[in-house]
């Protein structure tokens, strides 16, 4: 019995050191440590990995008028929305704040921009219920493939955040390349 709880517990730990607790969505140390493993495997197959990286439109807004309160159960609901969205394979990720990440295993940037859009639309589309208040939010979103935007998953990186403030720039609620 005491090692069913052992067992139990040590399960329990995995999960709070991969996992961001408000959203459920794995967080940005594990992140860091998975990609290099992700990026080997694309190389092994030949695959590319396409980096899509999500920013809650004037999140500080809904801070702000309805509390932190508020806030959190957004971030706890757009959690749910992309684990519910992405696929076992790739990694959908709290890189902090009110920014995400996901990491699409063998997807092209054509293909994970379609899905960036979906993703987009879904969000668009959900109302947050908070003390009798439906909250609605936007998202932008921006997006690079490895290995045809570089060959550098950093550099990867960058040029989906980039694209991440282009969507931004041209009035938020869009996705970008």
């Amino acid at each position: 019995d005491q090692l069913t709880r052992i067992q139990s517990l040590q399960a329990e730990l995995e999960v709070r050191v991969i996992r961001d607790p408000l959203t459920g969505l794995l967080n940005r140390r594990f992140f860091d440590e998975a990609l290099h493993k992700e990026v080997a495997r694309a190389n092994r197959k030949g695959m590319p990995i396409t980096i899509l990286i999500l920013d809650i439109d004037k999140f500080k807004r809904v801070n702000d008028t309805h509390g932190h309160a508020a806030g959190d159960l957004v971030l706890e609901k757009i959690g749910g929305l992309l684990r519910a969205q992405t696929r076992e394979a790739d990694l959908a990720v709290r890189l902090g704040g009110e920014e995400f990440l996901i990491l699409m295993n063998e997807i092209n940037l054509d293909q994970g921009m379609k899905r960036a859009e979906e993703i987009r639309t879904l969000i668009e589309n959900t109302h947050f219920d908070h003390e009798g208040v439906s909250l609605h939010v936007t998202v932008s979103i921006g997006g690079a493939e490895y290995p045809s935007s570089s060959t550098s998953i950093k550099d990867v990186m960058r040029k989906a955040d980039q694209a991440l403030y282009r969507a931004k720039f041209k009035g938020r609620n869009q996705v970008a390349r």
